[in-house]
């Protein structure tokens, strides 16, 4: 049985402690660290491998949500708040789960088991040469290579190729998961194929007649990617 290692980052202690509890209940579940503060749980998400951190929204200093943002390659993400407003904020940044507070132990299970659909990437040697996207009834094949860049826009993730659109019901996550590593993720809502780049202006790419924001957090992650000489 694989064993997940977990983080909590939560700033009410009664909260904490339950969601303690349930971690414990579960076999495959072992908690490394539990937070008040993210600015107290970065060194460990720095040098510890983390498969999920559970994550409250309002936290002291910084809200869970920018935090969110500020981690160049964070582990699977379960949001926790007693506010539901912030649910499709947290799905754009490709959470888990989002629990809404109270939330019982079977709610909890429910989310853990998003965890385990999800495709692993454990930096295989060989990469997928396609795609296989379901839309309408049909199958479409997409080769890989003829990707320009994919966007996230609402619930689906468009991928755009040179000639060609077409929707994908998925997360910009896990398809970066299938791809080689010529891509990249340089926004919260768009990986690009470093290949399909013409051009970097200020905190744009230019990829043919198509300009792709570069999101703060991943600038450095991708000017270290281009090698630049």
């Amino acid at each position: 049985m694989e064993v997940l290692s977990c983080m909590i980052i939560e700033d009410q202690l009664s909260a904490q402690r339950i969601l303690t509890g349930y971690i414990e209940e579960v076999p495959n579940l072992e908690l490394l660290g539990a937070f008040i503060t993210p600015l107290k749980a970065i060194r460990q998400l720095e040098t510890t491998s983390i498969d999920v951190l559970f994550l409250d929204i309002h936290l002291p200093k910084i809200s869970g949500i920018d935090f969110l943002r500020s981690i160049p390659s964070p582990p699977a993400v379960i949001l926790t708040t007693a506010f539901p407003e912030y649910a499709l904020e947290g799905f754009e940044l490709d959470v888990i789960d989002y629990l809404l507070k109270p939330y019982s132990f079977e709610r909890f299970l429910k989310a853990i088991s998003k965890i385990h659909r999800l495709p692993k990437n454990n930096n295989p040697i060989f990469y997928q040469k396609y795609l296989f996207l379901r839309a309408k009834g049909i199958i479409q094949k997409v080769n890989i290579d003829a990707i320009h860049y994919i966007e996230a826009k609402g619930s689906f993730t468009l991928i755009h190729t040179g000639k060609n659109r077409y929707i994908a019901n998925t997360s910009l996550q896990e398809i970066l998961t299938r791809l080689s590593p010529n891509f990249i993720r340089c926004h919260k809502s768009f990986i690009v194929n470093i290949e399909a780049i013409n051009k970097i202006i200020g905190n744009t790419i230019q990829i043919e007649n198509n300009t792709i924001l570069i999101g703060r957090t991943y600038k450095e992650q991708l000017l270290e990617k281009l090698k630049m000489i």
